[in-house]
């Protein structure tokens, strides 16, 4: 088991590109920058849900705005989250912070969903349904 972990530690770093330090302890507050930027990037995301989902199709065009100007904003929320989860991810395996690989799993989840909404959201935009 410990020769997993640490064969998936290895695989995930090499993956992040990042070349791990010993652990020690958090003297310079490196994971509570790591923390706040991962709940950053989650946070955006949910941004853009409620964007996207509640604000853009109801409100842009009861104000006059074609809801196709609402495609740009989401697809620059959704990168500026992807980067920073990557981001934060590269800082805890950087650190060798101890709950990395939960953060992992959230991350990954999350990387999966906004990658499915970008392809989804450009899909639509570039084939429109014929009415």
């Amino acid at each position: 088991m410990a020769n997993t972990v640490a064969w998936l530690d290895s695989a995930v770093g090499r993956i992040l590109g990042v070349q791990p330090q010993p652990a020690v302890v958090d003297s310079g507050g490196e994971v509570g920058r790591a923390e706040r930027l991962f709940g950053f990037s989650l946070l955006f995301s949910g941004v853009r849900c409620i964007l996207q989902y509640a604000i853009f199709p109801f409100v842009l065009p009861l104000i006059g705005i074609a809801s196709s100007a609402a495609l740009p904003i989401t697809l620059t929320i959704n990168v500026v989250a992807i980067v920073s989860i990557v981001l934060s991810l590269r800082r805890f395996w950087k650190i060798r912070y101890a709950r990395r690989f939960e953060y992992l799993a959230v991350a990954v989840v999350a990387l999966i969903i906004m990658t499915a909404f970008i392809v989804m959201e450009v899909s639509a935009f570039l084939n429109p349904p014929v009415m």
